[in-house]
């Protein structure tokens, strides 16, 4: 899908885009880039650089890790509407996880210098999406919270061998 044929109601199908109005998505659409990946194409693998984020508008991909010994642990799958790679967005870290396509996928491409003209020239336009972000990362973490300390909370089931 080339650019110039995207319109701002392509891009309400994201969940973060879905509350701009169209002078909003359009001022979006020009701070984005399309990427094309092809089934099983690899994205970015956990441990490189990260300065981007993703929304999905067509395809499908897979997150995933690797265990230090080398097993791979599943992590989530993504649909047309999701997006990922926030917190590289904001703070410019390594990939936590590896993301590659599951079938072809048409994404939008946001990079941190990108937003940053955004919020500069279009705050109005940034709001409401870095509103969107924050919540989704406050609800990432409040989740991973949770499942942390259900594992602490976890009897030690060997315990009973010393």
């Amino acid at each position: 899908m080339d650019k110039s044929n995207l319109k701002p109601g392509h891009l309400r199908r994201i969940k973060s885009l879905a509350l701009l109005n169209d002078a909003q998505l359009t001022a979006f659409l020009n701070c984005v880039d399309v990427v094309t990946c092809g089934f099983s194409e690899t994205l970015f693998r956990e441990g490189q650089p990260g300065d981007s984020m993703f929304m999905i508008l067509e395809g499908q991909m897979r997150v995933y890790a690797k265990k230090k010994g080398g097993e791979v642990l599943f992590l989530r799958m993504l649909e047309a509407g999701d997006a990922f790679g926030e917190v590289a967005l904001l703070n410019q870290a390594p990939r936590s996880a590896s993301v590659e396509a599951v079938r072809e996928s048409v994404l939008l491409k946001l990079s941190s210098a990108s937003l940053g003209k955004l919020v500069s020239e279009q705050p109005g336009s940034a709001a409401p999406f870095l509103y969107y972000i924050a919540k989704t990362v406050g609800r990432q973490l409040g989740e991973m919270t949770t499942k942390l300390r259900a594992r602490m909370e976890q009897p030690d089931m060997l315990a009973f061998l010393q």
